[in-house]
């Protein structure tokens, strides 16, 4: 077949994220998943009758560290709402309760985007508008009937292709195809449509500008595709299609944080399985026998049964499992969860670089964690779907959007508290910057006040001495 003529036909970087994508999305949804993917993550072994592998296949259950950890890693930057800039004007702030017309608010849309990019790598949102006659409408017959922009998460493995110019050392999305799926009405029974939305930026031959051309292609017979509607223009001179790099390595491609728990998490999965099936063997012992003859070998085991041989030197004995295996196909598992606790907290941890305990300590402020980062490029994604929101509707000021990107580790060390104390101690951090890190790193509780604490201290200053400290915190007093 004529690739060249197939609108279904997936660009390199897509084909090179497929395997990545395919082991991350089948881990992350289970157990069930992961055993209807058979041998591709639990291998049958040689000589393994397929009964045996079967059972040993259904009696797995995948703990999923990676589910937990990715799930964990998103609640820090979306602990709180998405908040608006205050220069953002009324007709931004109104949709965003609503962002996609499906009732989601813009906290709840972004929070499934910036995990799905956590997850793959990379994750997209086309800012879509929908299309109506515009001969005789108001802007009263749009706020009237939500004609409006909205944003439509696009998951990686439904983009199949792009391509970008660089214009002033700018990429510049040219090229886009969306994969879609409807699911049609036929009589009583419902079928599924595949169908490919291709956007490209052309210059208008009517006004010499640059707009979007969307044509929606339909599979009649296997892949065989024809055009359904367009090319129809839009009025916008950029694809609005924006694409949140995670961790991006080119073009539409990346390694997703997730990957590396992800493969822990698989060999977690094989282990256990072993285990399991090393525990059902060796629960089992088997009775064996010597000078027994092979007459004399069919016995029925259980309670009021007698055991009889014509041999007065035969004897019968347990055959049981010394247990060696199974303490090391523990001790294997036991280091994988270790393993893969110890990835979950790395990405959270700040990293500022060649400096001593007591700068980093310090500068904590300055260093980033892998998560802050991308929470930050994340920021930047969802700026540039306000960009293109309010160029749909006119509005040339928009203001922006705010995703928290200041949060500690998982969880504070002794390390951490002893550095900080020394910085306090040594006058090198305020006590209100004190205050303020401990609470930050979850050493305080959130609902922590310090104006609150201030008051309590001033009441325990009266109570060492009934008068003013002479410079002196009231820890420095009481160590004295």
């Amino acid at each position: 077949m004529d690739n060249s003529r197939d609108p279904s036909t997936s660009s390199l970087a897509y084909r090179r994220m497929v395997p990545t994508w395919d082991r991350v999305e089948t881990l992350l949804a289970g157990t069930e998943a992961m055993r209807a993917a058979g041998t591709r993550f639990l291998p049958q072994y040689e000589h393994e009758r397929q009964a045996a592998y079967d059972a040993r296949l259904q009696g797995a259950v995948l703990f999923n560290a990676a589910e937990q950890t990715l799930d964990s890693w998103v609640g820090r930057p979306f602990s709180d709402p998405v908040t608006t800039s205050e220069d953002m004007p009324e007709e931004l702030t109104s949709i965003l309760d609503d962002v996609d017309l499906e009732g989601n608010d813009v906290t709840t849309f972004c929070r499934d985007w910036f995990r799905e990019g956590l997850a793959k790598a990379v994750a997209h949102v086309l800012v879509d508008m929908p299309v109506v006659d515009r001969e005789g409408r108001t802007a009263a017959d749009d706020l009237r009937d939500d004609v409006r922009p909205y944003w439509s998460f696009i998951k990686p493995e439904c983009l199949i292709a792009a391509s970008v110019t660089m214009v002033d050392s700018r990429e510049v999305l040219t090229h886009a195809r969306i994969r879609e799926q409807e699911v049609e009405r036929d009589g009583f029974s419902e079928r599924v449509v595949c169908k490919i939305r291709e956007l490209n930026l052309l210059v208008d031959p009517e006004s010499g500008e640059f707009r979007v051309f969307v044509t929606v292609w339909r599979q009649v017979k296997g892949n065989k595709w024809e055009v359904e509607s367009g090319p129809a223009k839009m009025d916008i001179d950029q694809i609005p299609l924006v694409t949140f790099y995670a961790n991006r390595k080119d073009f539409m491609t990346g390694k997703p944080p997730v990957s590396d728990l992800v493969d822990l998490n698989i060999a977690h999965w094989q282990s256990s399985s072993d285990q399991r099936n090393i525990l059902t063997v060796a629960r089992f012992p088997i009775l064996a026998g010597s000078g027994i003859r092979e007459e004399e070998s069919k016995v029925e085991i259980g309670p009021r049964k007698m055991l009889w041989a014509s041999d007065p030197a035969a004897k019968f004995y347990y055959v049981e499992h010394s247990g060696a295996s199974i303490a090391s196909g523990r001790q294997d598992i036991l280091d994988l969860e270790e393993k893969m606790a110890s990835y979950g907290a790395d990405f959270l941890r700040k990293r500022p670089g060649n400096v001593t305990a007591t700068a980093r300590a310090l500068d904590a402020a300055e260093a980033t964690s892998p998560l802050q980062d991308s929470a930050t490029r994340f920021q930047d994604a969802m700026n540039q779907a306000l960009a293109i929101t309010a160029k749909w509707m006119g509005v040339e000021e928009y203001g922006s959007l705010i995703v928290s990107t200041d949060f500690g580790p998982e969880e504070i060390t002794q390390s951490d508290l002893s550095e900080l104390g020394a910085a306090r101690r040594g006058r090198d951090l305020s006590r209100e910057a004190y205050l303020a890190e401990l609470k930050r790193r979850g050493a305080l509780m959130d609902d922590f006040d310090p104006e609150e604490n201030e008051k309590q201290l001033a009441a325990e200053e009266m109570s060492f001495g009934g008068g003013p400290t002479d410079g002196k915190d009231i820890d420095e007093q009481a160590e004295e």
